[in-house]
């Protein structure tokens, strides 16, 4: 059993690290820039000074790397349209409480949807509301009806991508038309035009574009390769009219060490959530302490590689197909003691044993407050639905 340390003693360390590790992240930037221009104009005595100044500015710590090929993938998710306050938005939908409807949806997109039965503990206070349409007007909503609508976007206080699922049924006397927005909806229902049955289903549905916002869009869609840093966004291309959103999957280890990839949508706090280009969601701090929310580890020194420290890649508590699975993530540190005495670690009981022996401490991220949105894909699925038009061609 893996045990965290509370966040009081060393999150201070944690944050020093992180910044760090940023600004060395731009250090590596401008130096590359500056090799460039030596190239390209010719050796200068300037550029030369300052090409040097900035290489050594960058620590020549000695160790070991770890980088996992095909680290980054591009990946083409299907988007879905809905309605919010009158106003189209995008999404997309990766995990749902109930597997029926994980299905359905599968089977409507033909992108794998996850069952995640955890989700269903979802606290009240978490939760958006969806509607969707189970008869009406005929369109592309789940049950081939009209798109549904939800009652918030992100930067609106109700706003989470983790919607309960109220199903609207037209009836029999009424003349259906659609409807797009949630007020709209309640004054049909209060003239007795329609009825509304609330489920127990939560999906987790997250908002890629809407009125007048949309996450961001990275500058270097067209270079994604294993060295991209999770700075800058997490997507590289919204394609309303094909209804595709192309976004970076990167690749993790399951509990058991089995390669997953994951994508990142939203996050709390706000300042790592700005870091990855993503939702800021302060209703996902609420999830903290409950089963919606297991561990995710991810390391802060150590042999250097590709997650998203600069470090090797993070482990996941669960993965799809366990019973605790869920998207929303707990995220802790993992820091190696003594730097010289890492190894590499693939599963959740490599952890436990390194930390038994005393050679890790494992902290809450954050303050214990850090919460991201991170669905799991097997590698078949990522592979599957590779973009073929933004990143790294790699087989």
């Amino acid at each position: 059993m893996i045990k965290i340390r509370s966040a009081a003693k060393n999150d201070c360390r944690i944050r020093k690290n992180i910044a760090q590790i940023y600004v060395r992240s731009i250090t590596l930037t401008i130096a590359v820039f500056l090799l460039t221009a030596t190239i390209v104009l010719g050796p200068t005595s300037t550029l030369q000074q300052q090409q040097q100044q900035v290489l050594a500015q960058e620590p020549s710590e000695p160790g070991s790397v770890l980088k996992l090929s095909r680290a980054n993938v591009p990946i083409d998710i299907p988007l879905l349209k809905g309605y919010e306050n009158g106003n189209e938005i995008y999404f997309i939908a990766t995990d749902v409480s109930d597997e029926k409807t994980a299905s359905v949806v599968t089977n409507m997109t033909g992108f794998e949807v996850n069952h995640a039965p955890i989700l269903a503990q979802t606290p009240e206070t978490a939760r958006a509301q969806t509607y969707a349409f189970t008869n009406g007007i005929a369109g592309d909503g789940p049950f081939g009806f009209q798109v549904p609508v939800v009652n918030g976007k992100p930067g609106d206080e109700g706003y989470s991508p983790l919607q309960q699922i109220n199903l609207v049924a037209w009836n029999d006397d009424a003349t259906p038309r659609e409807l797009t927005s949630i007020e709209e909806i309640t004054a049909a229902e209060q003239s007795g035009e329609l009825s509304i049955n609330q489920t127990d289903i939560i999906a987790n549905q997250q908002a890629i574009q809407w009125q007048n916002g949309s996450l961001m869009v990275r500058e270097d869609a067209n270079s994604i390769n294993d060295d991209t840093p999770y700075m800058g966004g997490q997507v590289l291309n919204i394609d309303t009219e094909n209804m595709i959103v192309t976004m970076v999957a990167h690749r993790g280890w399951g509990p058991d060490g089995k390669t997953i990839y994951y994508i990142v949508t939203d996050a709390t706090p706000e300042m790592p959530a700005n870091m990855m280009g993503v939702s800021h969601v302060p209703l996902e701090e609420q999830l903290i302490g409950t089963p919606v929310a297991p561990g995710l580890l991810q390391f802060t020194s150590g042999i250097n590689g590709s997650g998203p420290m600069g470090f090797q890649a993070g482990i996941g508590e669960s993965a799809p197909g366990d019973q605790n699975y869920s998207p929303m993530w707990f995220i802790s540190f993992i820091e190696w003691n003594d730097p010289s005495q890492a190894r590499v670690l693939e599963t959740v009981s490599d952890i436990a044993a390194m930390q038994q022996a005393g050679l890790i401490t494992v902290t809450p991220a954050m303050e214990g407050k850090h919460v991201v949105n991170c669905p799991f894909f097997d590698a078949d699925t990522v592979f599957e639905h590779k973009s073929q038009q933004f990143g790294q061609q790699v087989v």
